[in-house]
């Protein structure tokens, strides 16, 4: 029997790699996979807002530059609201200046026309007007007469001037005399001389239970007859150049 001389080449089967290490490697990948998803979620979640997109995250900053302007506007028009107060304040009181200064003017224009003989109501001699001022804590009183004629006469006018008061006091009417209540030098009267015009000044002491109405003025030339005239108390409390005086 014959011998099979050996074989030169020889076929050997390549072993596969088990079946446990196939499935370690798949889930080193899921792994890795899951770590790479979960960065970029953390990523996205750290540079964004949910539910907002770009113009949204931008909404904020126009609201706030909106409020600024609107901000503005209002101080804008609260400053010129201002500004027409002080200056609606400032013509007002300029009007009344002007209206008193004009005021003024009428009383120093009533003034001297008496004086220069404006009209033939006013020939002669003339009470112009009468002014009383309280003298404080006490029932006195300072009296001002004063005193106009026609300066188309040359010569002087010379005499006494006084005053009478009526008013109520305990109840019933009363009228007091000039030497009553005058001041003890003037117990005869305020004396006038003059051209033109003169003021006459004279302090007068009233009963404390006395309520005064009404002042009957008597001016008594050298030359001539009595001239009475009457006015208001309340009236003689009033500005000087006011004219209410009454034959």
């Amino acid at each position: 029997m014959s011998t099979r001389p050996p074989t030169r080449y020889a076929v050997h089967p390549v072993h596969s790699p088990p079946a446990p290490s196939r499935r370690w490697l798949g889930w080193l990948a899921a792994w890795l996979v899951s770590l790479l998803l979960v960065a970029s979620g953390t990523y996205m979640l750290a540079h964004s807002k949910p539910g907002m997109d770009p113009a949204q995250n931008q909404a904020p900053g126009k609201l706030a530059a909106e409020n600024a302007k609107l901000k503005q506007q209002l101080a804008i028009a609260q400053r010129s609201s201002q500004v027409a107060s002080v200056a609606t304040g400032k013509l007002t009181d300029n009007l009344a200046k002007r209206d008193e200064k004009i005021n003024g003017l009428r009383a120093d224009l009533a003034f001297y026309s008496r004086l220069v003989g404006g009209g033939a109501q006013h020939q002669g001699l003339q009470l112009q007007t009468v002014n009383l001022q309280p003298l404080p804590h006490s029932k006195a009183w300072n009296i001002t007469l004063t005193l106009t004629r026609n300066a188309k006469r040359g010569d002087e006018e010379s005499g006494v001037a006084d005053v009478d008061i009526d008013g109520v006091r305990a109840g019933s009417l009363r009228r007091l005399r000039w030497k009553d209540i005058s001041a003890p030098d003037q117990k005869n009267g305020l004396d006038f001389k003059f051209k033109y015009f003169q003021q006459l000044h004279g302090t007068i002491m009233l009963p404390k239970d006395f309520t005064p109405n009404r002042l009957h003025i008597h001016l008594k030339p050298q030359h001539g007859k009595t001239i009475t005239q009457s006015m208001s108390w309340s009236d003689a409390l009033k500005n000087p150049e006011n004219d209410h005086v009454e034959q």
